[in-house]
């Protein structure tokens, strides 16, 4: 499980309380401090990875280009991917090179209420507003610039053509963030994709965790038979 800008994993569980037993997910964290390009959080990752067992890949997000770029040259271990709110690019390419517009200071207590409306919507609730908080001001502001800027320049559309595995696209419909034209690229450009969209914001995993736990069991179940 590849986490979303943030990097810390926290997030992920409200979903790891509605996943089944048999499903049995590892989480992937990346550092606080390090900037770590695409590249080097693929080579990382892939370090991570047991490829002498089958698994499956999920990708929040900022990861997803880390998760494609990862299954285009996995070997047949890997069985599915799972791509949440995500892209293959730049998503918002009229908003580019405006990391600079995160803030200088630490993000705090002041700063994060700010995102709850964009980030949680309708779904907003104290336990969600606690576990986003505690994970955005666990990045250094540096590190959040650099990954935006990283994801203004990444491009895997070449690497989806490359993947033989059946991807399933969450697609969120209230999603700010990331709109729906990134996850029908992905459609349009990978051999087997589905999207599968949630009513929920760009935080599907979140604010949607007992429906995505279905679609993700479902997904993964089908890929077992």
């Amino acid at each position: 499980m590849l986490p979303g800008m943030d990097g810390t994993g926290n997030l992920f569980s409200p979903l790891l309380a509605q996943l089944p037993a048999h499903i049995v997910p590892t989480v992937i964290r990346y550092s606080a401090t390090s900037k770590l390009s695409y590249s080097a959080l693929v080579e990382m990752v892939q370090k991570q990875i047991s490829t002498h067992q089958p698994y499956v890949l999920l990708a929040e997000s900022f990861s997803g280009p880390i998760a494609i770029s990862l299954a285009a040259k996995a070997n047949t271990q890997l069985k599915g991917v799972i791509l949440s709110c995500t892209f293959a690019s730049n998503p918002r390419r009229n908003l580019s090179k405006l990391s600079f517009l995160v803030p200088k200071s630490p993000i705090n207590t002041w700063t994060v209420p700010m995102m709850y409306p964009l980030l949680l919507g309708k779904h907003d609730n104290p336990e969600l507003r606690q576990q986003l908080l505690e994970a955005l001001t666990q990045a250094s502001p540096e590190v959040i610039r650099y990954r935006l800027d990283e994801v203004m320049a990444v491009n895997e559309t070449l690497s989806l053509k490359a993947i033989t595995q059946p991807i399933l696209y969450l697609q969120a419909n209230n999603d700010y963030i990331v709109p729906a034209s990134a996850g029908k690229n992905i459609v349009k450009l990978a051999q087997q994709a589905q999207i599968v969209s949630l009513d929920a914001t760009h935080l599907l995993l979140q604010v949607a965790a007992k429906e995505a736990a279905l679609q993700i069991t479902n997904f993964i179940d089908k890929l077992y038979l």
